[in-house]
């Protein structure tokens, strides 16, 4: 021990540079700032070999599902390197050693693979140079024309690393020497065994570590912000990001300008993340200002929500696995792969009712922040702020900027809905939650009976979402103010005159079916013509029935076609070439499970005359994309706007929003005690919603994502209205618009193959703003 520590105070004697230094990372401008899933790249000022700064390099130890080669691009302004027979780099390792780091040094375009090649294997803590020689180049690189440096780990284990001064020696220049006292100030302490026991990673950290790894890394990032970290950590997130309050999370401290850009009539929004320095945080909330154009516009802060996300305790063990994007050298640059979910906290609800909460510990707490623009709000640049406030503490305030697009989504959906929502809850018989739900089934603060008193207040809740108060199931569950309320406001969908079954077997069997399924159908079909709510108006019924009762469906639905002339009849049976050559040619709507959709067999149907919607439920399981509490957040907005504007369903079915296993609505947060158990062990199918104190409604981080991919779709539905109108098809605005539409591949390759990258979804988005904001009106 003596001797290393007396090596390494021996490396740091010295001064002066040798050679071209190529960075030194003393701006921000010369490095990424990369806050990813398993590993952080960002300015620090600890461990500089030369100045006050170095860049800091963490990765967490490597596993099945983490990026496999965590890497960066650093861009010399130097570009001619031919003169130059070496290029050193000042590395500190706080690893344990063993950990590969590899470069690539290649001109602007092609592959970066093409460029000079070298590696090395990191050594056990301390400070070293790494050489990296600058000869045999390979016929794909040119050393004259050099644009690209690529550091990458490889599988990293123990991979702490800290880089600074990156130099280009001429032959015969002697190697630079630390010039930074700081470089001795860190080194020489952590050569003690205490602080050496204190930086071993272990591959197999607990979550609590891994969280506590994520928390440093942010606060160390917020430094570098400018923020106090001391007292408070302020940070951003994308609402297609789960960020768990003790989990390992990814997030970007908050310095610049918050931007948000929406439509006119869109929601559009962010997470704002907090969490404590040295002390808890009592009394936090975060509010808005009126945000105001150029020319004095105002956009209002009342439409501008800031709620405390809430956070459901998952337990169980779910049947099903999660899917995550992992990286390869595809042209996507992802390819889907599955993972068991963790249990613990997981974000769901959004906790309208609360507008502030104290905050412990390194938990990282979300406040949901929603924008709302109005219909006739013109377009521009509106600029405002947001402010963070804490008990005993100075705010920080967050410039904010919100950009109102010059054209608007519809007020209710652009693409057919069927959805229910009817509370209930699911009990296995003879369970011991089958017995207590029992007991308070009548119970008025339970809430399947609770949402009643406000039905309206839900029936606009649920239209904010682009969902009408529907049915599938049952023949009298209609609220029929709810629905004429809708029709009023120009937001009313389709929704379901009641359920139908097939026909059973024996000689009175169409008899029996009419006394059992008609007269209710028929008071239902009259209110609905009275109401003006007729042409709204669909059957359906025969819910995932097997091929062998096709013919008794049949003489079901001519009856049905008779006795409600021009009443679309819908169905999920499982005729999969949906009616072409089938028993069941009559039905007007097919609606498969997403992986047995099939564009082709849909376009046949449609030359009939019928409609081919999809649907999702229990299943389908990852890699296909579902609303399960532990599946990404970014899959319900993936399925409703990408998914949905390259495969083009007619709708889209879901058979439950509401499935409530509980007595009393939620009653604390922001750790709530809603039951993330909905149908039988899954978390979340069926249960998009929540309820809040006095019944109040209560929405989910998935039912947020979902409406935002309706809206994702509406921009291109607009664009596609635009390209129809286009004077020049074959221009280039047209061929940038069918390419959009298309949907481009860092978005989606396929239903099993799309990203977890908000940018990429973000940016697939804001190109169809652009393209419709340029198209001739």
């Amino acid at each position: 021990m003596k001797q290393m520590m007396m090596g390494i105070a021996a490396a740091l004697i010295g001064c002066g540079a040798a050679g071209e230094t190529l960075f030194d990372f003393e701006t921000e401008e010369e490095a990424p700032n990369i806050q990813a899933k398993s590993y952080y790249i960002g300015i620090t000022n600890r461990f500089a070999t030369s100045g006050e700064h170095a860049l800091a390099f963490h990765c967490d130890p490597w596993r099945t599902g983490l990026p496999q080669w965590p890497s960066f691009n650093l861009h010399p302004s130097v570009n001619d390197w031919s003169g130059h027979d070496r290029m050193v780099i000042d590395l500190i390792n706080l690893g344990e050693g063993g950990d590969y780091l590899g470069t690539y040094i290649a001109e602007k375009e092609g592959r970066i693979q093409n460029g000079l090649h070298a590696s090395a294997i990191l050594p056990e803590r301390g400070y070293f140079q790494w050489v990296v020689p600058l000869k045999n180049w390979p016929q794909t690189a040119n050393p004259k024309a050099v644009a690209r440096l690529h550091l990458y780990a490889s599988e990293p284990k123990s991979f702490d690393l800290y880089i600074d001064r990156i130099t280009l020696l001429k032959p015969g220049e002697p190697l630079p020497v630390p010039d930074s006292p700081s470089v001795g100030r860190d080194l020489l302490p952590l050569m003690t065994e205490t602080v050496r026991a204190m930086q071993a990673r272990d591959a197999e950290r607990s979550a609590a570590e891994t969280h506590a790894e994520s928390y440093w890394r942010f606060r160390e990032a917020c430094g570098i912000a400018g923020q106090e970290t001391d007292k408070m950590l302020v940070g951003t997130a994308s609402t297609m990001v789960k960020i768990r309050p003790r989990a390992a999370f990814t997030a970007t401290p908050v310095k610049q300008v918050i931007k948000v850009r929406l439509a006119r009539n869109e929601w559009e929004g962010f997470q704002l993340l907090v969490a404590p320095g040295d002390k808890d945080l009592k009394d936090v909330s975060v509010t808005a200002t009126d945000l105001c154009r150029a020319d004095g516009t105002v956009f209002p802060a009342s439409r501008i929500t800031c709620a405390v996300t809430g956070y459901v305790n998952v337990t169980g063990k779910p049947p099903y696995r999660v899917g995550y994007a992992a990286p390869t050298n595809s042209p996507a640059g992802y390819f889907r792969k599955t993972r068991r979910p963790e249990s613990g906290w997981w974000p769901d609800p959004i906790l309208d009712h609360m507008t502030r909460t104290d905050i412990s510990g390194r938990d990282v707490q979300s406040f949901w922040i929603r924008v709302h623009c109005p219909e006739n709000q013109p377009n521009g640049l509106y600029t405002g702020a947001l402010t963070v406030s804490a008990k005993d503490i100075p705010p920080v305030t967050c410039a904010f900027e919100v950009k109102v697009n010059a054209f608007a989504v519809p007020k209710k959906s652009p693409l057919p809905l069927a959805i229910t929502f009817w509370p209930e809850v699911n009990a296995q018989p003879g369970s011991p939650w089958a017995e207590e739900s029992g007991k308070h089934r009548s119970d008025p603060e339970m809430p399947l009976n609770a949402w009643k008193p406000n039905r309206l207040a839900w029936g606009d809740f649920l239209a904010d979402y682009y969902i009408t108060m529907d049915s599938l199931y049952g023949q009298t569950r209609h609220q029929w103010d709810v629905l004429s309320r809708l029709k009023e406001q120009g937001r009313l969908g389709v929704f379901n005159l009641g359920y139908w079954s097939y026909f059973g077997n024996g000689e009175n069997a169409e008899e029996s079916w009419r006394q059992n399924q008609l007269p209710q159908l028929k008071k239902n079909w009259e209110k609905a013509k009275e109401l003006g709510l007729a042409d709204h108006a669909y059957l359906y019924g025969c819910d995932e029935i097997a091929k062998e009762y096709f013919p008794n469906i049949r003489k079901a639905v001519e009856i049905l076609k008779r006795e409600f002339p021009g009443v679309p009849i819908f169905t999920t049976a499982y005729d999969h070439d949906f009616g072409v050559g089938t028993e069941l040619g009559c039905m007007d709507w097919f609606t498969p499970l997403t992986p047995k959709f099939n564009p082709e067999k849909a376009a046949a149907a449609r030359k009939e005359g019928r409609q081919v919607w999809w649907y999702i439920c229990c299943g389908p399981h990852s890699p296909y994309a579902n609303m399960f509490i532990e599946n990404a957040a970014i899959e319900g907005r993936i399925l409703m706007g990408a998914q949905t504007v390259r495969m083009r369903p007619d709708g889209f079915l879901y058979y439950e929003i509401s499935i409530w296993n509980m007595l009393k609505p939620l009653s604390q947060g922001p750790f709530t005690d809603w039951n993330p158990r909905s149908w039988t062990t899954y978390h979340g199918d069926g249960s998009w919603t929540c309820m809040g104190p006095g019944g109040m409604p209560l929405a989910t981080q998935r039912l947020e994502n979902f409406r935002d991919g309706l809206e994702d779709y509406a921009y291109a539905l607009e664009l596609e209205r635009r390209l129809a109108a286009c004077k020049d098809p074959d221009g280039d605005w047209a061929k940038r618009a069918r390419a959009l539409l298309a949907v481009p591949q860092d978005v989606m390759v396929s239903m099993t193959d799309y990203t977890d990258d908000p940018d990429a979804v973000m940016r697939w988005r804001d190109a169809m703003a652009d393209l419709i904001e340029r198209a001739e009106p």
